[in-house]
């Protein structure tokens, strides 16, 4: 009888870690579509700040999945604590993507094409790195923002290197998510 107890109970965490991972999947999958989307905003500066929203959105969205308390200024410090932290090369990309958008005519299409991409891998990588946090346990007030960084890099260059080797019209955002 305790036998059967500790079964049923063991089938129920991994149906609620199972359900935590698919729920934060298709959250991921959402707000990188989203992310993606706002790529496309013809007005430099105005697009980098919708994707943040969007990425802020995102985690708060994985922390309820997760039951992690999570305000506006957590989420927003802990975003650029990963972000900003340690990479530079990609913030100065993203906003050099949006700025090349002020450049007439050629640098629309120039921005169209980088901006969209570069904001869905991100946020797609951003989402996985703070997913597997919350999963572990973590908190934004126990994170440890240089292994979170380490997460985000590793996620984002292995789903760059995937999104690379389809046409654009060909990746579709749950395949990165599920990478």
């Amino acid at each position: 009888m305790a036998t059967k107890k500790i079964e049923d109970a063991a089938v129920e965490v991994e149906t609620a870690v199972t359900s935590h991972d698919a729920e934060s999947a298709k959250v991921i999958s959402t707000y990188s579509a989203m992310a993606a989307g706002f790529g496309l905003v013809p007005f430099p500066i105005i697009d980098v700040v919708a994707i943040a929203g969007t990425q802020y959105k995102m985690i708060s969205e994985l922390a309820g999945i997760h039951g992690v308390d999570a305000s506006k200024e957590r989420i927003r410090s802990a975003v650029i604590s990963v972000l900003g932290g340690g990479v530079p090369t990609l913030l100065n990309a993203t906003v050099l993507s949006s700025l090349v958008k002020s450049v007439p005519v050629v640098g629309t299409y120039l921005g169209l094409a980088l901006l969209p991409a570069m904001a869905g891998v991100t946020t797609a990588a951003l989402g996985r790195a703070f997913a597997q946090h919350f999963e572990a346990g973590g908190t934004l007030l126990s994170m440890d923002a240089k292994v979170i960084r380490a997460h985000f890099q590793a996620e984002f260059e292995a789903l760059k290197e995937k999104a690379s080797k389809k046409p654009a019209a060909a990746v579709n955002d749950a395949e990165l998510v599920a990478a």
